[in-house]
């Protein structure tokens, strides 16, 4: 897919001023939100002051940070000014949903989310939100005033909730549900070879996902972290971090290579996800402009060399019990891993045994998933972890790597490197994606080196359609990327498609 390129949507067009640190939205006037109020300039300024307001909680605030100033001259002009020129700036700027300002504006920020917006949303889009059934299902219809006139062709789109991926499969098959996306391998295969066979109408589509699983290692002692920084609210500052102790194992880049030599990622592939993954080496996923395999250090599976990358380290198994000892420490850890997800569960019982296999005892914890992202990883009260990110559409490492990040929660090995932050501050400062590029690929190779991750792979997208929808348009976007051109031909619409 090209992610680079935009299309217009509440915009009629756009230009950049004569010094290129502005862009001009010219937007529609033909467009209303679901209640019948008609959308404007105003509330695309007022949803920037939402998104950039600590207070709302807004995940994707860092893309508005070069964004100094959005006004609207009209109700049909808005203005985004910036304090640098960058390559994304387009992206920047129309990141995130456009949210009605009449609805919202007497709502504080910090209880937008846990308002009745979120159960009743209003939207400009094809489909109008009708009612959710809890744990069941969520149903949206026809918008009759959508402005892409005679759009959607469909009347109606219900989500439903299924139990687990076994009912999901079934109801495919058999055409109780039209659609099914992250389908799990096991059943996606099943799926593609029905289709092979011509003994289903569920059309299965294997694409380039937004997906990647790896191993976090933690740099510093967990419970030094908690006495100098952890228990210290609202003092967290960059002065605390030289205090911190270095961890025990995985300080060492070596030992951290040797790790990574010792898992065969071949095999988790083909064992957790069915061949359903490519190999991921580095930082930069392979849908982005950036990415580039050639520069990347590759650490491939190859014990004996991790072994002797142990050795060369001072670890030996001094007593015969089967563990590496140094300085009377074991080499023996915790690796947590989320609750719930069957893969990434299957995928820790595996590197535990693998590891095992060159002296390295690995103790396994899977808990839930609220108190590992809201606990342990933020307040880095752990060794190491099996965990994933989904992958936005911008080459963007700030949170995980950067210092400047490094209290915040993604950022939870504590990987520190000013040459790191000199390289990406000059990425993202870069005139054009060319420029960026050189910087990138030095990233690129720095991370895949040093390994504050050990990336294990990188998903596809798994969907499955049922095959008398038309118009179907599937990429890393995700599925529903044109739900309101998707149409059925009236031979084939089944008896539920007339109702």
């Amino acid at each position: 897919s090209d992610l680079l390129t935009f299309s217009p949507r509440l915009a009629r067009s756009w230009e950049f001023s004569h010094d290129s640190l502005s862009i001009v939205f010219h937007l529609r006037t033909d467009v209303y939100w679901h209640d019948g109020v008609k959308f404007t300039s105003q509330d695309v300024v007022f949803t920037h002051s939402l998104q950039t307001n600590p207070e709302t909680g807004w995940d994707g605030i860092t893309f508005k940070d070069h964004i100094i100033e959005v006004t609207a001259p009209d109700d049909s002009t808005v203005i985004y000014r910036f304090d640098q020129r960058y390559p994304y700036m387009l992206m920047d700027a129309v990141e995130g949903y456009i949210v009605p300002e009449h609805i919202l504006k007497d709502i504080p920020p910090a209880r937008i989310h846990s308002s009745n917006f979120g159960r009743s949303p209003v939207g400009t889009g094809p489909f109008i939100f009708k009612d959710w059934v809890f744990q069941q299902n969520i149903t949206l219809e026809r918008n009759p005033n959508y402005h892409d006139k005679g759009k959607p062709y469909l009347n109606k789109v219900i989500f439903k909730i299924l139990p687990d991926e076994l009912t999901i499969f079934n109801e495919l098959i058999n055409r109780e549900i039209d659609l099914a996306y992250r389908i799990s391998p096991h059943y996606f295969i099943k799926v593609e070879k029905l289709w092979e066979k011509k003994k289903t109408h569920a059309h299965p589509y294997r694409l380039p996902g937004r997906a990647y699983d790896f191993i976090g290692w933690n740099l510093f002692e967990p419970r030094s972290y908690f006495e100098i920084i952890g228990s210290k609210e609202g003092e967290k500052d960059t002065s605390a971090i030289r205090k911190l102790v270095p961890h025990r194992l995985f300080s060492s880049q070596k030992v951290r290579a040797a790790l990574t030599m010792a898992i065969n990622r071949d095999e988790l592939r083909q064992v957790v996800l069915e061949g359903l993954a490519i190999p991921l080496d580095g930082p930069i996923p392979p849908i982005l402009w950036a990415y580039n395999d050639t520069v990347l250090y590759r650490w491939d599976y190859n014990p004996s060399l991790a072994k002797k990358f142990l050795r060369e380290e001072g670890w030996r198994d001094e007593d015969g019990d089967g563990i590496l000892e140094k300085d009377s420490i074991e080499f023996c850890f915790e690796m947590y891993t989320n609750a719930g997800n069957s893969r990434r569960e299957r995928a820790i019982v595996i590197v535990q045994d693998q590891l095992k296999k060159i002296g390295v005892k690995v103790i396994p914890k899977i808990v839930e998933p609220a108190f590992l992202f809201g606990y342990i990883l933020p307040e880095r009260q752990y060794d190491a972890a099996l965990i994933g990110w989904n992958v936005g559409l911008k080459v963007y490492l700030t949170p995980l790597f950067h210092s400047k990040t490094f209290f915040l929660p993604f950022h939870f090995t504590g990987y520190l490197s000013p040459k790191y932050d000199r390289l990406e501050d000059m990425a993202l400062s870069a005139k054009t994606f060319e420029q960026a590029k050189k910087y990138w690929n030095e990233i690129a190779k720095m991370l895949s080196y040093e390994l504050p991750y050990t990336w294990l792979y990188y998903e596809y997208f798994c969907v499955a359609v049922d095959s008398r929808f038309k118009g179907t348009v599937f990429d890393v976007r995700g599925p529903f990327v044109n739900v309101e051109s998707w149409w059925i031909p009236a031979e084939e619409k089944l008896q539920r498609d007339r109702l």
